[in-house]
Formats: C-alpha cells, structure tokens, sequence
C-alpha cells in the first residue's frame, strides 16, 4: 500500500468513526502515527482527501451496477444483488456522514449529486425496463417519475430530522425504503420472485 493509500485509507475510517466535520489533518497524522507534514506533502487539505474518497466510493458503486446488472438471472435480483453490499456500507458509515458532506464539502456533494441524478437515475430506469421487459414489475408504472422517487430516498434516509440516528439505524432504513420501493413496482409474479429472493438472503425489514 503506497503512502497515499494509507492516508486515504486512515481518513475514511476516521470519517466512517466519527463523521467529517471533526476531523482534522492532525487527526488523520495522529491515527496514522505519521507526520503530518507527509501528509500535506500527498494532499494540500482535508477537501482533497475528501474529493477523492467520494470519488472513489463513487466508481466502485458504479462497478458494482455493471457488475450485477450482468451476474443478475433478473432485474429483481439485479436489485438484492445491489442491496448486499450497500447494507454493509451502511453499517459501517456515521449516520452525520452526508448531512456533513452536503453542509460542508459543497464541491464533493455536488459530485455526489450529479452522480446521484445522471448515473443512478440512468442504472435505476434501465433495471425498470429490464424488470417489465421480463414481466417482473408493473407495465403501467410511470419509469422516470418512479426512478427519480427511488434515488431521492438514498439521500432521505440519511436525513437526519426525518431518520434521527438516535432512534433509527442506516441501514435498516435503506433495507425498508428500498422494499416498499421494489413491492411497489413489482406485479403479482415479480412480489413472488421478490419474496423468493429476500428468503434466500434472510434479508430482515
């Protein structure tokens, strides 16, 4: 692991810990036992190293779309397939993560945004019509409007005036949200495939 690896590697867990806002460049020094002169040597401030954790988190989401939607029987397994793997990373992240990210990393969110409304958006209308086209979900469903609705959840589940961390776990919320989503479009034989898939994953609301 090169050096930058490592610092990117001590920040995200620091973030993940304890959120963004908190921590400082002699933190990130402090966790790694190293200089922190080594570090403003790879990255010039805590926005840089922010920058490219999203970044990076960002194309591995992206690799995992292409991954499944390929490995996937279906477009409902396409989503459990998806569902796995983002259920870990919830668990892992401070609940405070986005809210921070959206108040103090103005360039980083708008990154997350567009990403948010042009790559998810485009993965999430093409699951629908690969979900109708197999007669899986309901063929009377408006796509765009339902896909803009399950984007927008990701970012409402983090909200924390609506999901208080306090009273509510992150990754139970997505696991919910995104159930009510999915029943919502599947028709009579899709609910039954659903129901299938859940049971075989023993995934818990």
């Amino acid at each position: 692991m090169t050096t930058e690896e490592q610092i990117l590697k001590g920040a995200e867990d620091l973030f993940f810990r304890y959120g963004i806002k908190g921590i400082t460049m002699d933190d990130v020094a402090k966790h790694l036992s190293m200089s922190k002169r080594t570090i403003y040597e790879k990255f010039p401030n805590k926005e840089a190293i922010v920058e490219i954790l999203l970044k990076d988190h960002l194309g591995k989401h992206l690799d995992d779309c292409k991954k499944f939607r390929n490995a996937a029987t279906n477009a409902i397994e396409e989503i459990f397939m998806m569902l796995a793997p983002l259920k870990e990373l919830f668990e892992a992240m401070n609940p405070r993560l986005l809210f921070e990210l959206k108040k103090f990393h103005p360039k980083a969110w708008q990154e997350f945004t567009e990403f948010k409304r042009t790559t998810l958006l485009e993965s999430m209308i093409a699951n629908m019509k690969r979900g109708i086209k197999e007669g899986l979900y309901r063929d009377d469903i408006d796509i765009h409007i339902l896909a803009i609705l399950r984007i927008e959840e990701v970012e409402l589940a983090w909200n924390q005036e609506i999901y208080p961390s306090a009273k509510f776990d992150l990754a139970k919320i997505h696991v919910n949200l995104l159930e009510h989503f999915l029943y919502g479009i599947t028709n009579v034989k899709g609910h039954r495939v659903a129901e299938d898939f859940k049971n075989q994953l023993k995934i818990k609301g």
